[in-house]
């Protein structure tokens, strides 16, 4: 068959690393297309989508003449690529190709991979129109109303091995990922606050690209507040085989995830963890049997802060299992997550073939 990969980012998140893993496992038996504006894809195209996260009405609104003249592009390169499936990895992608697919004869299966949850009201029930099946990377993620939904776990990558940090895991904390509001960086800081006249070793480094200027610079103002300029670390983003490296306590305070790689490869490297207690997490907790993952409540969001470094102190004296790591990369093994999708890919081209002769 021939397969369409494309995304609207230039970033490297979960989404697009998983993107790229399925291209990987899908070329030996397809014609694979990545579209993208990715040094890796076969078909580069200039990044006219922001990758900062769309957040407000207002900035959402002044979005959508770009997502008209994407449309309008993709329909193009859909009737010269001739595609059987695409497989979207992103919402934006979702909106651009499902719409573009439209205006394709015979109109392209348009599968939807869940990196987040399908949401509701009217633009839920526009995704699920959009769309002809998908796929969830989560057992906790509720499947859209009317798709047919397969799960497969996110792969994650050869772990490179790192040093072993050493020493007092309080004085090398850490936050993974994308600076922007869902991620919490500002609970991690607030959290550093209350451990910090007890335990004045504590540092943060915060790890990832800022994303969300705002953000980002409402973060440094929180820090100054507190005095704590000394204390955190904005350490940019990292390559993934390196983000973890001099981590003695990871921290994932996100304040809603789908299925963090970041928070699988903390495990996976047993590092120890506190994380905030949202169903993902305990969902990733329960299927790795990391009963060692020490999870702090965000309800009341006021507390949030002193609850998070309750964890913190938690994980910092309590040893991860022995087999952690090793059942964590067996369930997140890229080869197992290359079978399934392709047994996915198999099942409908065969379902496809089936329905060609009626267009």
């Amino acid at each position: 068959m021939k397969i369409l990969l494309p995304t609207l980012y230039d970033t490297r998140g979960g989404s697009t690393r998983v993107l790229l893993a399925a291209a990987q496992a899908l070329r030996p038996g397809h014609a694979v297309t990545v579209r993208a504006p990715l040094p890796e894809a076969d078909e580069p195209v200039p990044p006219l989508f922001p990758s900062r996260p769309l957040t407000g009405r207002w900035r959402k609104l002044a979005v959508l003449p770009v997502l008209a003249r994407l449309v309008a592009r993709e329909a193009l390169a859909l009737r010269r690529l001739r595609p059987d499936v695409i497989h979207v990895h992103d919402e934006p992608s979702l909106y651009v190709y499902g719409l573009a697919a439209r205006f394709s004869r015979p109109r392209p299966h348009l599968l939807w991979h869940l990196h987040a949850d399908a949401g509701r009201g009217r633009l839920a029930r526009l995704r699920v129109a959009l769309a002809d099946s998908c796929i969830l990377i989560s057992d906790h993620i509720a499947p859209p109303e009317g798709l047919p939904a397969t799960l497969i776990r996110n792969p994650l990558p050869a772990l490179a091995p790192l040093p072993a940090p050493g020493g007092d895991p309080l004085a090398r904390l850490a936050v993974v990922g994308a600076i922007v509001p869902r991620k919490g960086q500002d609970l991690a800081v607030d959290a550093l606050a209350r451990l910090r006249p007890a335990h004045p070793q504590a540092r943060l480094t915060l790890i990832g690209p800022e994303l969300d200027a705002a953000y980002a610079a409402t973060l440094r103002s929180r820090i100054a507040a507190l005095g704590l300029e000394e204390a955190v670390d904005f350490a940019g983003e990292r390559p993934p085989e390196t983000a973890f490296a001099g981590v003695g306590l990871a921290l994932f305070p996100s304040r809603a995830e789908a299925q963090p790689l970041a928070l699988a490869e903390a495990l996976a490297r047993a590092l120890p963890i506190a994380a905030s207690d949202i169903p993902a997490h305990r969902a990733m907790r329960a299927a790795t049997q990391a009963t060692a993952l020490s999870l702090a409540s965000l309800t009341p969001e006021a507390d949030a802060p002193d609850a998070l470094a309750t964890a913190i102190l938690t994980a910092a004296r309590t040893l991860p299992s022995p087999d952690l790591a090793a059942r964590t990369r067996a369930l997140h093994d890229p080869a197992r997550f290359a079978e399934a999708l392709r047994a996915r890919i198999a099942a409908l081209a065969a379902d496809l073939s089936q329905r060609s002769p009626a267009g």
